[in-house]
């Protein structure tokens, strides 16, 4: 009786650190959470790209600042994600502060976008937080943004948030970390 109840134990911690974390990784972190975050900021940037982008469309994007691009040598592939995700952890938080410094920017606007930047930070930065990121900007310098660039710099950014939040998501989906 007492063997069977071990194994029983033994096998759900295996299988609960299996699925809930990748690895490698920061001891501290609770995963659950930065999944809940993931997809929060999927689920976002989804109502974003319908919501937002309908009165964005005929808007010509500006693409400005910085640019951070999710690679193959960056090692976010499931194969790669359980042998050492240091390397893709990185890089999402590396774009993470991108977005961060990016929407903290648009929040600034005076248009419509603002509301949509103050929402995307909070989640940003609480996904961040999550990730015992204790500097949630990026180093990176922007140039002023000129307010008929506005709209344009809101959209590109909507659309790689939204690219890039589905990507997140799959990242660090349980069934990735198997």
């Amino acid at each position: 009786m007492y063997l069977p109840f071990i194994t029983v134990v033994g096998l759900l911690a295996v299988f609960t650190v299996a699925l809930g974390a990748p690895i490698n990784q920061t001891v501290g972190i609770s995963w659950n959470e930065v999944t809940e975050g993931s997809l929060k900021l999927n689920e976002l940037a989804k109502r974003l790209i319908t919501e937002e982008l309908s009165h964005l469309k005929n808007v010509e994007r500006v693409v400005k600042g910085p640019r951070v691009l999710v690679e193959a040598t960056d090692k976010c592939d499931p194969k790669n994600l359980r042998a050492d995700s240091m390397p893709c952890l990185k890089k999402m938080v590396f774009a993470l502060k991108n977005y961060s410094t990016v929407f903290g920017i648009i929040s600034q606007f005076k248009n419509n976008c603002a509301k949509t930047g103050k929402m995307v930070n909070t989640v940003v930065k609480k996904l961040l937080l999550d990730l015992k990121e204790p500097h949630p900007h990026s180093e990176e310098k922007w140039q002023e943004v000129k307010s008929w660039e506005e709209p344009g710099l809101c959209r590109d950014n909507i659309e790689k948030l939204f690219s890039f939040s589905i990507l997140m998501a799959r990242v660090f989906a349980p069934a990735g970390h198997n």
